[in-house]
């Protein structure tokens, strides 16, 4: 889904983060199939610092808001891992969607794999 929607990997969004054994997937999923995913994992050894990234919703579903259940999970799942921030690369569409769910921009805008994205970050200690 993420793949064919956004047109950004070649063939498959699989890379080495996929891999490690520390990688967390999220699914949301109706009876019959994964409709939403997100991916998180650790930046550094101490695991104070972790990545969130491949948000991806069938276009059917995000009425529901899984989208914004996908992040808030992905988030405590940090937090919970012992997390105290949580960094991500925002397409520029979708900046005032994470500022919504608390998310504030870091740093100036990029392009990350070929596209405009923003750097944003949570503080996962004001969660608890």
């Amino acid at each position: 889904m993420f793949v064919v929607e956004q047109a950004i990997f070649p063939a498959t969004d699989r890379d080495e983060f996929d891999e490690r054994i520390d990688t967390i997937h999220l699914v949301g999923a109706t009876e019959s199939r994964v409709v939403g995913a997100v991916r998180l994992y650790p930046l550094d050894r101490t695991g104070d610092v972790w990545q969130g990234d491949r948000l991806a919703v069938e276009p059917e579903f995000r009425v529901y808001q899984l989208g914004s259940d996908l992040v808030r999970l992905a988030v405590s799942t940090a937090a919970e891992h012992g997390g105290r921030i949580m960094k991500a690369h925002i397409q520029i569409a979708n900046v005032r969607f994470f500022e919504r769910l608390g998310w504030t921009t870091d740093g100036f805008e990029e392009t990350y794999h070929a596209r405009p994205h923003q750097p944003m970050v949570i503080d996962l200690l004001r969660l608890g």
